[in-house]
């Protein structure tokens, strides 16, 4: 390899490093959006505020999740 092809070699990985890190970091500063109408999961700790939140959202499509950390 001559020197003029290492340099630009080492250009070109330097130019590709800069463009992915300034990718990332706009990546990152981006928060996702929630489809319109979304909501986010609720943690619930008894039955009760269960039947709360079921009854409060009557006539709308709900979805219980179940969910065990075992």
């Amino acid at each position: 390899m001559t020197r003029v092809m290492c340099s630009r070699t080492l250009y070109a990985g330097v130019f590709t490093l800069l463009l992915l890190t300034l990718c990332w970091n706009h990546l990152e500063s981006v928060e996702p959006s929630a489809p319109a109408g979304a909501r986010k999961l609720i943690d619930l700790r008894n039955l009760e505020e269960l039947k709360t939140r079921f009854n409060q959202d009557k006539g709308t499509p709900r979805l219980v999740l179940l969910l065990s950390p075992t």
